[in-house]
């Protein structure tokens, strides 16, 4: 079973853990930086988590929104949220990531900006066994937006951003 397109919604979980930073954060911008990155993640784990679409998708880059669209209508299983939006998708969503992360049991291992790209490494726990996600964002026009995200099980190798197997899956 796989749970396509939507690792980083999990991902998000993360920034509830702490975070540790790298490389360039004790300059005061890059903390600035990595504080505004753990904040959209926040906003956007706080708006997947009460199904609301709305404000979850304004978190997103409009390529990620049509990325997650395209990918969960493209998949059959029932772990893939039904909709033709974003907004609809999420809503859906809902249900299916209670389910399968019932707590928010994670633990960030890196946040790192570099100039307009920033990426967050999460590990957290599914019912399905431990997994690792690694989420990408940029910023645009001052704001960070999610662009993308991988997911892989715990200690595999990494699959690829969207149709990621679930975690705990042969």
């Amino acid at each position: 079973m796989e749970l396509r397109g939507w690792a980083g919604a999990f991902a998000v979980l993360g920034v509830l853990a702490g975070c540790g930073g790298d490389g360039d954060s004790d300059r005061p911008d890059a903390r600035v930086d990595e504080a505004a990155v753990k904040k959209v993640l926040e906003e956007a784990l706080d708006a997947l988590f009460d199904g609301d679409g709305a404000r979850a998708c304004s978190l997103y880059t409009s390529s990620y929104r049509r990325k997650l669209v395209e990918e969960n209508q493209a998949d059959r299983s029932d772990v893939a949220p039904r909709g033709d939006s974003c907004e609809e998708q999420v809503k859906n969503y809902e249900p299916i990531l209670k389910r399968f992360v019932p707590g928010r049991d994670v633990k960030v291992i890196r946040v790192s900006v570099r100039g307009d790209n920033a990426t967050a490494v999460s590990v957290f726990n599914t019912t399905r066994g431990k997994s690792r996600v690694k989420e990408s964002l940029v910023r645009r026009d001052g704001e960070w937006k999610i662009n993308d995200d991988q997911e892989q099980a715990e200690g595999a190798p990494p699959t690829g951003p969207g149709g990621v197997d679930a975690p705990g899956t042969p």
